[in-house]
């Protein structure tokens, strides 16, 4: 996950989707805001997994109630209280099902993973 928000930072950059200029914790991680992509959504990521990998509906309609409420509740209260002041481009709706869909890549991975470890292990 920590990649594919990497990379959608990069292009988000690039192509002026988003710019969250409030976000910086170390004045040179302007695109990519280090505390987010490398330790919250981390630390996120591996949670919900270890409670709901295995039951995909279950997976998927957390991650939709934790990146609606995120965008729709959370992240505009940060920004009333100067904690972040990102503008965007695209609508937080489409901010959503971005995140939805790399949530499902990280699945869709996860479930790839464990299929070529299991055929390691059978060969084993």
């Amino acid at each position: 996950m920590t990649v594919i928000h990497s990379l959608a930072y990069q292009a988000a950059h690039h192509y002026g989707w988003w710019n969250e200029t409030g976000s910086s914790l170390f004045g040179w991680d302007t695109i990519i805001p280090v505390p987010w992509v490398y330790g919250a959504y981390f630390v996120i990521v591996i949670w919900v997994f270890h409670f709901t990998f295995g039951k995909f509906w279950r997976y998927l309609t957390v991650n939709i109630l934790l990146d609606g409420g995120f965008m729709y509740i959370v992240y505009p209260i940060w920004g009333r209280l100067g904690l972040v002041s990102g503008n965007s481009t695209l609508p937080t709706i489409t901010v959503v099902a971005m995140m939805v869909g790399f949530s499902l890549i990280i699945y869709l991975f996860q479930l790839w993973l464990d299929g070529a470890q299991s055929n390691l292990d059978d060969q084993n």
